[in-house]
């Protein structure tokens, strides 16, 4: 088997650098919250952003610089630095490579682009509001002045600060070590627990079923992002563009809502699955399975090599 070493990343004086190419997933994740989590708790024990653990209050223009920062650093950031600490220059531009991988079939394109609001307007339409297809074909307008708008923004803020950490480094080397299936599941855990200390800020109400149907449904709609990417042979430019039309869905959907007056139930089964969630759980879990059942669980990737005899390197 043949690796890639650097000067940097085999000096005995370099512990750091030895314990990444032993256990790169392990120093990615951890890095990646690190980072994060520096950025976010801050804002999160403040009084005037947060839930005011601590008693202090953050300015105005660093509660904005921290925002701003903990949407561009982090996950990519970490994927750079262990990159380069376990392969050198030669994975970091490897890293580099598949965000900027945009030769894909323009059906990609649009999957990435219309995948999510699809999925929330059918979801929502069966079970909650009927009427809301019809209002979205009226005010199809929405489509240039809030979604598209939203989409522009989120491929900055935050999909170019996570998407080439998550799918761009850490998806690769999972599939590699355990495949789809289960890579899929450890990725989507980790990206939605990644989001703890950011909750607070994230969620209305905050409660233990919001926190639940949050975290299964990152889950579940990680497995569109593990077939988008097997499928577009890597591209990580496609998973930042799904990453930002995620975003600008749930922002378009609520504009929706506020210009077609509709109301979503409040009380009852429909209130629980709004309130805490739980519908966005249920849409995405039943795509999930779907993916599943048409790929065999193999989520676009190829057929697994046969496992050589010589014992494998720990790539945890």
């Amino acid at each position: 088997m043949t690796t890639l070493t650097q000067p940097a990343a085999t000096t005995p004086g370099n512990p750091l650098a030895r314990f990444a190419r032993r256990r790169p997933l392990t120093s990615y994740f951890a890095l990646a919250y690190a980072i994060s989590w520096s950025l976010v708790l801050p804002m999160t024990f403040s009084t005037n952003i947060g839930l005011g653990l601590l008693s202090y209050a953050l300015p105005d223009a660093l509660g904005l610089a921290l925002y701003v920062l903990a949407s561009l650093v982090g996950p990519t950031v970490a994927a750079v630095i262990v990159a380069g600490l376990t392969e050198g220059r030669a994975g970091v531009a490897a890293l580099l490579r598949s965000i900027a991988r945009w030769r894909v079939g323009p059906q990609w394109y649009a999957f990435a682009l219309v995948a999510n609001i699809a999925i929330w307007l059918l979801a929502y339409s069966l079970v909650l509001e009927p009427g809301l297809l019809g209002a979205a074909l009226a005010r199809w307008p929405l489509l240039l002045s809030t979604f598209l708008p939203a989409v522009a923004l989120g491929l900055l803020i935050p999909s170019i600060g996570e998407e080439p950490g998550w799918r761009g480094f850490a998806l690769p080397r999972l599939q590699e070590r355990y495949g789809p299936l289960w890579a899929t599941l450890i990725l989507g855990a980790m990206h939605g627990l990644w989001h703890l200390p950011a909750m607070p800020l994230l969620l209305s109400p905050l409660t233990p079923a919001s926190v639940g149907s949050f975290l299964l449904t990152a889950v579940a709609g990680t497995f569109l992002y593990t077939w988008l990417f097997n499928r577009t042979g890597g591209s990580v430019l496609l998973a930042i563009l799904m990453h930002a039309s995620s975003n600008a869905a749930s922002q378009t959907l609520n504009k929706l809502f506020e210009q077609s007056g509709l109301a979503l139930p409040e009380t009852g089964l429909a209130g629980w699955l709004v309130g805490d969630g739980w519908i966005n759980t249920l849409a995405y879990g039943a795509t999930a399975l779907l993916l599943l059942a048409l790929t065999r669980g193999r989520l676009g990737a190829a057929p697994a090599a046969p496992a050589p005899d010589a014992p494998r390197p720990d790539r945890a």
